[in-house]
Formats: structure tokens, sequence, C-alpha cells
């Protein structure tokens, strides 16, 4: 089951290399290496939960589904379609 906050669905990066993967030719997920450049986009959401907060590396970054699905449909066209299984 997916973490929520405030009663809204979050993504974490396991969320993110999966739904990247519904874009993907093959459908497959992400490499973690891949997803990890993707979230570092300017236009990509800002994550709404970072651990370990301040300047270390973050080993957490959570952010709301809602956003990174918006993200998807406009940077990732089609990707609903081809997570619908035919």
């Amino acid at each position: 089951m997916a973490p929520v906050w405030s009663g809204e669905p979050l993504a974490d990066m396991a969320d993110l290399r999966e739904l990247l993967g519904r874009a993907s030719r093959r459908g497959e997920t992400v490499a973690r290496s891949y997803a990890n450049s993707i979230s570092h986009q300017r236009t990509f959401p800002v994550p709404l939960i970072v651990h370990p907060p301040g300047g270390a590396p973050p080993r957490v970054r959570m952010w709301r589904l809602a956003d990174v699905e918006a993200w998807m449909d406009t940077n990732r066209p089609g990707w609903r379609e081809a997570a619908r299984p035919e």
C-alpha cells in the first residue's frame, strides 16, 4: 500500500521507477539511476518529504502521487494508455 500524507497518496523512488517504466518501450521498471536523474530535473515536482533534512544527501524522497502523475502526463504522454493491460 502506498504511503499517505494528510490523505494524499505519496510516491517514493520505487513508485517513480515503476511509473517511468510504464512509459518505456519495454514497459519494465527503469534503473534507479535513471529515475534519480529524472527526479532532479528542474521540471520535476519538488519532493514533499526529504530525509534526512539539511545538506546531507537524501536517503528518502517522497512526492505527491498526483504531482508525479501530472508531470508524467506532460512529459511522457501516453503513459496511462501504455499501463493498461491489453
